[in-house]
């Protein structure tokens, strides 16, 4: 893995980035952070155990889908409505029977490490990601940095700065470049396979579709981000 390549000020948060990078027009920060920020809690909250903690995102599914995002994502509605809809038992049961209950271990891990048959060094450039941009974890989930659930609120974090620097006229480059490579190296690097997992697994399963919705919006994010980010020679 290589190192992060960012400029950090000294508490911690990042305000400037490498040159060899910087951001084109096509990125209107103001326009897409905020609702992009949104996608990415919503899709979090998804894959978040229904055990540990209630969805953090409120509101209704027609204005979660409304969002101004730069490309369109297919069915999204109707699986948020679905998901909302079904009793907590119910996605209790489909869960735990998918990401954590097993003699070997969870038929489908839900954590990139065990996901990915533990590559080395996984869990350390995402803690290193995580570090760097001063995003730090609740002691109940600092043993999973790796959970799916984590990643996407940090990318949700990522995306919230980007915002409050455009809002704010500071440097929201770091956190743009960031999001491009985290989401390289540990989100659209596996997801696609996790939801072909679970369908194998499971092929009616709620959790199968709405990972499958969840990797289409990281794949056309990343796709998008990656338009917006020129190298600089």
């Amino acid at each position: 893995m290589s190192e992060l390549n960012y400029q950090s000020s000294g508490n911690g948060n990042a305000n400037n980035a490498s040159p060899d990078r910087s951001i084109n027009d096509a990125r209107d920060a103001s326009g897409t952070a905020p609702n992009r920020c949104l996608m990415y809690a919503v899709f979090s909250d998804i894959a978040a155990s229904p055990f540990d903690a209630e969805p953090a995102v409120t509101g209704d599914v027609s204005e979660i889908t409304a969002l101004s995002l730069p490309y369109t994502l297919s069915n999204l509605e109707g699986l948020l409505q679905e998901w909302r809809a079904t009793d907590k038992a119910v996605l209790k049961r489909e869960y735990s029977g998918l990401f954590e209950v097993g003699s070997d271990g969870p038929p489908v891990p839900i954590r990139e490490d065990l996901h990915r048959n533990q590559p080395a060094g996984v869990r350390e450039d995402i803690v290193r990601f995580y570090e760097y941009f001063g995003y730090g974890l609740e002691d109940n989930f600092a043993w999973s940095p790796d959970h799916l659930s984590i990643e996407l609120e940090f990318m949700h974090f990522l995306c919230f700065q980007e915002a409050e620097m455009s809002i704010n006229d500071g440097d929201a480059l770091s956190f743009q470049l960031a999001q491009k490579d985290f989401s390289e190296r540990h989100l659209v690097n596996w997801v696609s396979g996790l939801a072909e997992k679970i369908i194998e697994q499971q092929p009616d399963s709620l959790y199968g579709r709405l990972v499958a919705a969840m990797s289409e919006f990281l794949v056309k994010d990343f796709e998008w981000q990656s338009s917006t980010i020129d190298s600089v020679s």
